[in-house]
């Protein structure tokens, strides 16, 4: 009989936990991870794709499993999928690399709260190390 006692005291405590809302550092991580804003407008937080043209859909990230995702950088690992605009973006052809994803440059805006602004992708063509950056929506 004791023994269940604990048992369903230390099953309320955790229940009670459960439904309590967070504070401290774990409510102040969550309010405060930068998050990334899509051409639709509701800012993400570790997006398997995103279209980073929003104009014209020349350059887009896919298939990206995340790393890290903190309150300076995040990086992961996926596609940089880019036209390459030859001999125009019109007649352009694309193109997808295997890359690894960094994203970086924090800013506070009003309407949204913290962003990642500048993506960088690693990747290689015909063998040669390629490193190429890109703004995001802010």
């Amino acid at each position: 009989m004791r023994g269940n006692v604990g048992r369903i005291l230390a099953g309320a405590a955790m229940g009670l936990a459960a439904v309590l809302p967070m504070s401290g550092a774990a409510a102040r991580t969550l309010v405060s991870a930068p998050r990334v804003l899509p051409c639709a407008g509701r800012p993400q937080v570790r997006p398997t794709n995103y279209l980073m043209s929003c104009a014209d859909a020349n350059a887009s990230w896919k298939n990206v499993v995340w790393k890290t995702w903190g309150a300076k950088s995040a990086t992961g690992t996926g596609e940089l999928y880019q036209n390459d605009c030859t001999p125009n973006c019109a007649a352009g052809h694309f193109h997808t690399y295997a890359a690894r994803l960094l994203l970086t440059k924090v800013v506070k805006v009003h309407k949204y709260g913290l962003l990642y602004s500048e993506a960088t992708f690693s990747y290689s063509v015909a063998g040669k190390q390629k490193s190429e950056t890109f703004g995001l929506a802010t």
